[in-house]
């Protein structure tokens, strides 16, 4: 018999997505700051 612990992922698995939403995050995070500087020097 299985208990409710057993559909819980591994440490490895949110160390993986962890990675993927640095990946992600930072370029996209990145972006939209430059986008709002860019922005900014519209309403001057």
């Amino acid at each position: 018999m299985t208990g409710p612990d057993d559909d819980r992922p591994s440490a490895f698995s949110w160390v993986l997505v962890a990675a993927g939403w640095t990946l992600v995050g930072v370029p996209m995070l990145w972006g939209i700051i430059i986008t709002f500087r860019k922005a900014a020097l519209l309403f001057r």
